[in-house]
């Protein structure tokens, strides 16, 4: 793309202060080819997300299902489906708007599918997998704005963009957690579709091109302009409208994790302060901006509170109560303590991978470049992000990762620059003589490298979602299974109803009971998906609990001493299993299901205690080579029990 494409205006503008980028060079971009080109991305993107969603098998963290998929199920089959609903839920700590989303899914999806007569045990199959079919739309929603937002600082079909795109489709980190049903996985997808459409010409002094959107072009394709009677930073038509989606985007975003208000404090200080520059937006302008953020704040704020009202059934306002318990409880320790360099030292390296030296590069050119420049403003907002987290207690790497698409951004242009060799050419074309064409290649260069990275991305990606903490998830399939081969005929009515086995050729009988306990793990906390895998209210079962001791008060002596269900549990499981397994409260089950570890102190107290009867494996399946928690290492086993005499 030549330089004599861009129009005086926008080198003039360009041109204010040093440093600042120009414009990208999309005048020449045939707009109908680009749309094109921009729907089939989409498309690929989508699909790829699909078969992402099909290869996810392990188990990453209990948030997934317990903070999401849990609540959901039950406001979609209601208090007796058998959903657990942590602390968190019972002291109104959470908002509803995300679970909520789950919980229209399930139901829609359920009724349709009985609605056409299907049989329960592919209504299960189907319900355990629907939310990350779901999420995978998010993420490919995620990935196809960080292209789009890439394109219109860098331009249309430009390399840095280009690289920003195979970034995310090959980041390990992406296809590990995008279609996990974390709050924080539509977090990250709210904050870059908020920053896409956000007005960046009252932030920033870079001059965005048009890109693949439509409504960013008029009939014949050309950009929008103001008209000439019209100044502002609002002033080209459709502005204020896609200013409006910006705030409900960043709104709900905030409302789904308070945390992503640094973002946006990190967007608007550069902003407003650039009011008092000479380059600054008109006093109109911030009045809009106010305007439209009071009214598009306090409707996400009126959607949110009539979902939570619904959910508990009282008026209340979650970000304030998840606020006073971590202030006055201090309960974030309670799940851990990391050191502060975390974010540094293992945060970033988990988020970014083998892109992680060209990020650290991207970051020291951004932050010499323009304060003006949207780089240098999207440099700060993951500096300030990562600093202010770095002061709190209690770190995980996806409290971080809206910051992930920001971050490809930044880097795309450092990846294309070093895996992009450029040679010029002179030639002199027919007939002779004739006036020397100097043109410039560009090739990929240092190969051997670019393949090693690729590769090393895949292998990770594959590792951790095909390998690592598999047995969560098969374990939870398997009990199932089990639950439908025990307790349902082959048309998905319970054996024990009258319908049973109506249109068997031969009866189906069972020796499992409706009133038993299926299944009881030994296992720390949340260390499987609950009813969002195991599906039937009829699978009872029962687990470990954690919950935070609220009781007591914040760093006193009891508080640091206090254990939960599972310390006691792996302190001493011999006196454990004596006082608190097989009570009314928690009956001894069908199976127990836990890691290899106990399954010596389980058949020594069972077979000690019950003369005559043996614990016997039922099923094994790998989980993990290692493991940060000791307790959850190797294999998990489904114990059965039977009768010692016959064998």
């Amino acid at each position: 793309m030549s330089s004599a494409s861009a129009s005086p205006a926008s080198k003039k503008m360009a041109s204010k202060e040093e440093g600042v980028p120009a414009p990208p060079k999309d005048e020449a971009a045939n707009p109908l080819v680009q749309q094109q080109a921009s729907s089939d991305t989409w498309m690929v993107l989508l699909a790829f997300r699909f078969i992402n969603v099909l290869c996810v098998a392990t188990f990453f963290q209990p948030d997934e299902y317990f903070q999401s998929l849990e609540p959901a199920w039950q406001m979609a089959f209601g208090s007796q489906s058998g959903a657990w609903i942590t602390w968190e839920w019972q002291h109104q700590l959470r908002s509803s708007l995300h679970p909520v989303f789950f919980a229209a899914v399930y139901y829609l999806a359920d009724n349709f599918m009985r609605l056409v007569s299907c049989f329960p045990q592919f209504r299960a199959m189907i319900l355990s997998v629907l939310p990350n079919v779901v999420q995978g739309i998010f993420a490919a929603t995620g990935d196809y704005y960080t292209w789009q937002l890439a394109e219109r600082i860098y331009g249309i079909g430009s390399k840095s963009a280009s690289a920003v795109l195979l970034m995310t489709m090959f980041s390990p980190w992406q296809w590990f957690c995008s279609t996990r049903t974390f709050s924080n996985s539509v977090e990250m997808t709210l904050t870059i579709m908020a920053l896409y459409y956000w007005p960046w010409n009252i932030s920033s002094d870079t001059i965005l091109g048009a890109g693949c959107d439509s409504s960013l072009r008029d009939s014949e394709g050309r950009p929008l302009h103001a008209k000439p009677s019209e100044s502002g930073a609002f002033a080209t038509p459709g502005s204020i409208k896609r200013l409006r989606i910006s705030l409900i985007l960043a709104a709900t975003a905030c409302i789904l994790r308070l945390t992503n208000g640094l973002i946006w404090f990190s967007i608007l200080m550069p902003t407003l302060t650039r009011y008092f520059s000479k380059d600054g937006a008109a006093a109109s302008d911030y009045i809009i901006l106010l305007r439209e953020a009071i009214i598009c704040g306090s409707t996400v704020i009126a959607v949110s509170a009539a979902s939570d009202f619904y959910y508990f059934g009282e008026w209340t306002f979650p970000p304030y109560q998840w606020l006073n318990f971590n202030i006055s409880q201090d309960l974030a320790v309670f799940y851990g303590r990391n050191d502060w360099h975390y974010y540094i030292s293992q945060g970033l390296p988990l988020l970014l991978t083998t892109y992680l030296p060209f990020t650290f590069v991207a970051l020291s050119h951004s932050t010499s470049s323009s304060t003006s420049s949207i780089p240098f403003i999207l440099t700060t907002t993951v500096l300030i992000t990562i600093t202010t987290l770095s002061l709190i207690s209690h770190k995980e790497v996806r409290f971080i990762y809206p910051l992930l698409p920001l971050l490809h951004i930044l880097t795309g242009p450092t990846i294309s620059t070093f895996f992009t060799t450029t040679r010029t050419i002179t030639t002199r074309p027919p007939p002779f003589p004739s006036t020397s064409k100097t043109s410039v290649i560009s090739t990929t260069g240092r190969k051997p490298l670019l393949y090693t990275l690729l590769f090393l991305n895949t292998l990770i990606a594959f590792y951790t979602t095909q390998i690592h903490q598999r047995g969560p998830l098969s374990v939870t399939k398997f009990l199932r299974h089990e639950y439908e081969a025990l307790a349902l005929d082959n048309h998905g009515n319970l054996l024990s109803s009258p319908e049973a086995n109506m249109y068997a050729e031969v009866n189906k009988t069972t020796d499992y009971s409706d009133s038993e306990t299926f299944v009881g793990f030994l296992m720390p906390c949340h260390s499987t998906p609950w009813r969002s895998q195991l599906v039937y209210p009829g699978l009872k079962a029962w687990a470990l609990g954690c919950e935070p001791p609220l009781h007591l008060a914040a760093h006193s002596v009891e508080r640091e001493q206090y254990q939960d269900e599972a310390d006691k549990f792996y302190d001493d499981p011999v006196k454990f299993l004596k006082e608190e397994v097989g009570k009314r409260e928690r009956p001894w089950p069908r199976y127990i299901v836990g890691f290899e570890g106990i399954e010596g102190v389980l058949k020594e107290y069972y077979e000690g205690e019950m003369k005559g009867h043996v614990v016997k494996e039922r099923w094994r399946g790998f989980s993990s080579q290692w493991h940060d928690d000791e307790r959850r290492k190797g294999d998990i086993v489904v114990w059965g029990f039977g009768d010692g005499s016959q064998e």
